[in-house]
């Protein structure tokens, strides 16, 4: 009879266990960006860091890492996943956008910050990863070493390339005072420069 009510015992034991496991696995689920052809944006936990991948399916999955240490707040805008073809390579272009918003007694930081990424998931390759930051920065200022009259500053800043995609998958990354365009080279398996960087010239004003 004991050897009975133990067998009982264990068994529970076993099936409390088994529930408890399915619970902590069901509450870490991927979340799904988007689908396109055969790959899958997803966020995932990874040893309690979360990232963005794209799963590809095909033979096998393969995972490609698009973004470490993923907030748990993380709200992409505008994610977009789009094929393209250039000199006979077909290609994925990952883009999306996130909001700033840092706030504390000194400074306060609003904007965008812009992502792009061109993927070969043949290859399983990063072509190139931009980021671009447009920001508006308030900031208290102080006029004397005591830190007893201030006056607030507002000023805006850009940080990293502006990208665009061409029609002929080329891409131009471009600031203020220059622009760039890479072409896609087939010997070297990598977009290159086109040629050197031109200069925006500000045109002058007529007196």
């Amino acid at each position: 009879m004991k050897k009975l009510i133990f067998l009982f015992s264990l068994l529970f034991v076993s099936t409390l266990s088994i529930a408890q496991k399915g619970k902590s696995n069901s509450g870490s689920k991927n979340t799904v960006l988007l689908k396109v052809d055969n790959i899958s944006a997803e966020v995932i936990t990874v040893n309690k860091e979360k990232k963005l991948v794209l799963f590809v399916k095909d033979s096998s999955v393969v995972t490609l890492e698009v973004k470490k240490n993923v907030p748990n707040d993380f709200k992409p805008e505008n994610f977009i996943i789009k094929s393209f073809t250039t000199n006979g390579k077909k290609f994925y272009h990952v883009t999306w956008k996130e909001k700033i918003n840092s706030v504390t007694k000194l400074k306060t930081e609003t904007g965008l910050v812009s992502e792009d990424q061109i993927w070969d998931v043949e290859t399983k390759t990063l072509l190139i990863g931009n980021t671009h930051k447009a920001l508006n920065i308030k900031e208290k200022v102080f006029l004397d070493a005591n830190k007893t009259a201030s006056h607030d500053v507002e000023k805006n800043r850009k940080e990293g390339f502006d990208f665009v995609l061409n029609a002929d998958g080329s891409f131009n990354l471009s600031t203020k005072t220059q622009n760039s365009i890479y072409v896609y080279n087939t010997e070297a398996n990598k977009y290159l420069l086109k040629s050197a960087p031109s200069s925006k010239s500000t045109p002058k004003k007529r007196r």
